[in-house]
C-alpha cells in the first residue's frame, strides 16, 4: 500500500496507549489522549487505520525552546478515515494526539466535516486559542497529566461555544457505536424522528460520512480487535456483524487493500516506528 503523501504524522508511543479524558464535562466529546513522538535519525512510519473518530495533533515543544527557533507547527485536525494509510513524520517531534467524537469536531471546527474525510487541516483560531501560546504553555508544563488537564478544559470550553450537533445525529452516532455498526439507516432515522434522507444529509455534514460508511468503519475496527485476540476470521465476521466471512474480506480489501490475513501479516512484517 503506498504511503499517503498528504499526511505527515508522528508515531504513537507507546503503540496503543490512550489516556481517557480527565474531566466528566468533556466525557461525551473528548475520548482520550495519546503521547506521540517521532525520533531523530530517520523518518518514522506509522500505520493509520480507518477510524470513526476525529483527532487533533498538537506539538509540545521542548522546555528549552526559545524565540530563536521556528515556532511549532499549528495543530492538525484530521477527519474520519475510511482508508488505511502509511503516514511519515517529518523529523524529531513530540506532541499530543486528542481523540474526539466526530460531532465534537464539528462543534470545534464550526463547519462541515465532509471535506475533511481522509484529510487534515491546520486548526487555527477561532477553533483554538492562539496556537503559538498554547504550544508554548504545553511545553512549559512539567507533566503529561497537567497538559491533558489544560487541553480537557480548553477543548470543553471551545466545543461548548461552537455550533451544536443535531441531537438526532448525536443519538445516531452513539447507536451505531453501541450496536457495533449493525443498525440500519432506516432504524436510525426512525429513532431520531426524521427521514433517512434528512439524517444522511446532517450526518455527512456533522460526522463527515454517511451513516452506512460510519457503520462500516465501526464493524471493521470491531473485527480487527477480535482477530487480534486470535479469533478465526469466520467467528470474527459473525461477532462483528458481517453477513459472512466473504463480506468481512470485501470490507478489509476496500479499506486496507488487503484481506484480513494479508493485513495482519503486513502489520507484523513492517517496521512502524
Amino acid at each position: 500500500m503506498p504511503a499517503d503523501p498528504a499526511v505527515r504524522s508522528p508515531r504513537i508511543s507507546p503503540p496503543d496507549a490512550m489516556r481517557p479524558a480527565l474531566r466528566p464535562a468533556s466525557h461525551s466529546a473528548v475520548v482520550g489522549y495519546r503521547v506521540v513522538r517521532s525520533l531523530p535519525g530517520r523518518p518514522a512510519r506509522r500505520l493509520t487505520l480507518p477510524t470513526e473518530l476525529v483527532s487533533i495533533v498538537i506539538a509540545v515543544p521542548h522546555p528549552a525552546h526559545d524565540g530563536s527557533a521556528p515556532p511549532p507547527a499549528p495543530p492538525l485536525l484530521s477527519g474520519v478515515r475510511t482508508k488505511a494509510a502509511i503516514t511519515v513524520s517529518a523529523g524529531p517531534a513530540t506532541g499530543i494526539e486528542v481523540m474526539l467524537r466526530p460531532t465534537a469536531g464539528y462543534s470545534l471546527l464550526g463547519s462541515s466535516l465532509h471535506e475533511l474525510v481522509d484529510r487534515h487541516i491546520e486548526l487555527l483560531e477561532p477553533a483554538m486559542i492562539d496556537t503559538v501560546r498554547l504550544t508554548m504553555t504545553l511545553g512549559q508544563l512539567d507533566c503529561w497529566n497537567d497538559r491533558f488537564m489544560l487541553l480537557d478544559r480548553l477543548l470543553s470550553e471551545r466545543i461548548a461555544a461552537g455550533p451544536p450537533a443535531s441531537p438526532g445525529v448525536v443519538r445516531a452516532v452513539l447507536a451505531v457505536r453501541h450496536g457495533g455498526g449493525r443498525r440500519s439507516v432506516a432504524e436510525l432515522a426512525a429513532e431520531s424522528r426524521q427521514s433517512p434522507r434528512h439524517l444522511e444529509r446532517l450526518f455527512k455534514e456533522q460526522v463527515g460520512v454517511s451513516p452506512k460508511t460510519y457503520a462500516q468503519i465501526t464493524r471493521f475496527r470491531h473485527a480487527l480487535r477480535l482477530i487480534g485476540t486470535g479469533l478465526s476470521h469466520a467467528d470474527a465476521a459473525a461477532r462483528a456483524g458481517f453477513h459472512d466471512q466473504a463480506h468481512l474480506h470485501r470490507d478489509f480489501k476496500s479499506m486496507t487493500g488487503r484481506t484480513p490475513r494479508q493485513f495482519m501479516e503486513f502489520t507484523r512484517a513492517e517496521d512502524f516506528r
